[in-house]
């Protein structure tokens, strides 16, 4: 397969906006830029919503006899998972086509792009939530959402396999214990990220990007950095953090030379 040239990224819009507190007094501009298209937001809306309906149903399912279930709360609630697992997968394709399409295939690809800084980002992230190792600048995703991305896309493949195989044999042992398994694991890694999403002070700020499609430029400008002065023709500076991180580059090349 022939590699997916890069296409030139479209700029983003800057929007400011000059609130007005009670008093009547101006406050301080705000500078936001956007960071996903329509498209883009109702695509992961499409995929996450009836991800959460299909763990819901699937999690009853499995713990029915610990519930009391009877027999026809059963069968309800296959047949609901079943219609709902067909949206998960209809869905988010039928969106994609109806919309800036390209813009939401470069998001989608977005992960798989993993460089050499986004590994030194991973294996630095424990000794920088301690306060002793400084993070490489990160792009428009940090190392840790496209390792995100990249399992829920393993982790959704295989419960779509596992859970078509179980549709058509449902008594299949081998189907039931990967589809389980797989289960298993999502729930930590769904914990972690809606704890960072929704939860943390210094990363919840980005959920708004899923919202409005918008985030502050000065928290891009601290947590994504090498986005911010990627962007083409943006008439900020280089954030200061990019700015250390060149500078330490170059004074280590200068030593080493």
């Amino acid at each position: 397969m022939m590699p997916l040239t890069p296409r030139k990224a479209k700029l983003p819009r800057l929007l400011d906006s000059e609130p007005t507190s009670a008093e009547g007094v101006p406050s301080p501009v705000v500078r936001r830029v956007e960071r996903f298209g329509k498209t883009t937001r109702w695509v992961h809306w499409c995929f996450v919503l009836p991800f959460l309906g299909l763990a819901a149903t699937g999690a009853a399912l499995a713990l029915r006899e610990m519930l009391g279930l009877s027999e026809r709360s059963v069968d309800a609630i296959v047949f609901l998972h079943g219609q709902i697992a067909v949206a998960w997968v209809v869905l988010p394709p039928i969106v994609l086509l109806s919309g800036q399409t390209r813009e939401t295939l470069d998001d989608l690809l977005a992960p798989w792009h993993f460089s050499r800084s986004d590994l030194r980002w991973l294996l630095l992230q424990p000794l920088a939530a301690l306060g002793r190792a400084e993070l490489p600048p990160a792009g428009k995703l940090n190392g840790g959402q496209k390792l995100n991305a990249i399992l829920t896309v393993l982790v959704g493949g295989g419960l779509l396999v596992s859970g078509t195989w179980l549709w058509f044999v449902p008594a299949a042992l081998a189907a039931w214990g990967l589809h389980l398994t797989l289960f298993a694991v999502w729930v930590p890694a769904f914990c972690g990220h809606f704890y960072l999403a929704a939860l943390n002070p210094g990363t919840r700020h980005a959920l708004r990007a899923m919202f409005v499609g918008t985030v502050d430029r000065s928290w891009a400008e601290h947590h994504h950095p090498a986005w911010i002065a990627g962007l083409e023709g943006s008439d900020a500076p280089v954030p200061l953090q990019l700015r250390a991180h060149r500078a330490g580059a170059r004074d280590a090349e200068t030593e080493h030379g």
